[in-house]
């Protein structure tokens, strides 16, 4: 028998699997065939996207108590390290702008505010004081579609309508806006990087609203109002700013939040998974591995879109390195993927024990 040395970078297994269970769980098949096996979880922007971050005994982990996307309370974890004279700080959106742990099942595209991120940002303001920062922002499995003006308004925005009457900054307040006042800036020694989960913009056939509002509990007139929602504030956002954010790719990111951190906060948007992938050193430990396990919740066209596991395939024939991909389900477009690496169904979303089942899959394609 022959035994390989296998990276194993997999992503969540959405409502089954956090990326490290699921490395972990894979790394023991492998090592139960005789293989040895290195884990690296991976993220693109979402949930995990910083978890590599964890063992690193530079970085200090910091708890802020706020509100989650549907008015829970939630403690959100940061970590920051400090680089010179600067921190540089990381934080993954969907603490607060995506779904409550106990409640999974609950969806509400036009109720979901991304309030949350706001409060944190001040959290990280005053412990900050005046000293600059890196800050990272990790966007994906979010609940939201309110373009971020949620978490404008707790940074002091406010909103008002073609008659000069206020706002509350929401989701079915995004179709009324006509203007707003903007508030004494505190993120000018910031450089804030914005790691998208998705290529799509915020308007559009590929936007936001039509995308991936139905994923969050939204009925057609519900998308459509969501959908003419980000269309007006991007109008007023071109008129007064100059900047045409309804085209620019990711500007659709969780809900369109990361159309707000560009425009208000000079976020610059840039692809989550590879930033994750060069940040995590992921590619010089792949040279050190023969092949490479990756996996992920769903494979489907949105997977060819710039998710993490097919930019490490894209990384792996780069090196020459054999990937196997293993999917807890498979939807539209997974057939492209094929071609790329080996890759076995496994429903681990609707498996009683997900666990086993993703252990099996790892067995029954590990070499002997």
């Amino acid at each position: 028998m022959s035994s390989f040395r296998f990276l194993v970078s997999f992503s969540a297994f959405k409502g089954s699997l956090t990326n490290q269970e699921a490395c972990e769980i894979a790394a023991s098949a492998l090592r139960e065939k005789g293989h040895s096996a290195t884990c690296l979880p991976l993220g693109d922007g979402g949930k995990g996207t910083f978890a590599f971050l964890q063992n690193d005994p530079q970085v200090e982990k910091r708890i802020s108590l706020v509100h989650g996307a549907f008015g829970n309370e939630v403690k959100a974890c940061s970590y920051w390290k400090k680089s010179g004279d600067k921190w540089q700080i990381f934080l993954e959106s969907a603490e607060v702008c995506g779904y409550r742990v106990e409640e999974p099942e609950k969806r509400d595209a036009l109720g979901a505010s991304s309030a949350g991120l706001g409060e944190w940002l001040l959290a990280i303001q005053q412990e900050l004081g005046s000293d600059s920062c890196e800050l990272f922002i990790g966007l994906g499995d979010s609940a939201i579609s309110d373009a971020g003006i949620g978490m404008l308004g707790v940074l002091g925005f406010e909103f008002f309508d073609k008659h000069r009457l206020r706002l509350r900054p929401m989701t079915t307040a995004l179709d009324k806006i006509a203007s707003w006042v903007h508030p004494p800036v505190f993120w000018d020694k910031w450089k804030i990087t914005v790691l998208c989960d998705v290529k799509n913009p915020l308007c559009g056939k590929e936007g936001s609203a039509r995308v991936f509002s139905p994923q969050k509990g939204a009925n057609q007139d519900q998308v459509l109002r969501i959908e003419d929602g980000h269309l007006n504030f991007a109008k007023w956002i071109h008129k007064y700013l100059k900047v045409d954010i309804a085209k620019k790719p990711r500007s659709g990111s969780a809900g369109g939040l990361a159309a707000a951190l560009h425009v208000f906060l000079g976020g610059e948007l840039v692809s989550g998974s590879e930033f994750m992938l060069q940040a995590s050193g992921f590619e010089s430990l792949l040279r050190e591995n023969d092949c490479l396990f990756v996996g992920e919740g769903k494979s489907d066209s949105q997977t060819l879109s710039g998710k993490a596991p097919w930019v490490a395939i894209e990384v792996a024939e780069k090196l020459g390195k054999k990937s196997v991909l293993i999917s807890g389900e498979l939807g539209e477009g997974a057939e492209k993927i094929r071609a790329k690496g080996l890759m076995s169904k496994v429903a681990c979303g609707r498996e009683p024990e997900p666990s086993l089942a993703l252990r099996n899959a790892v067995l029954e394609v590990a070499p002997s």
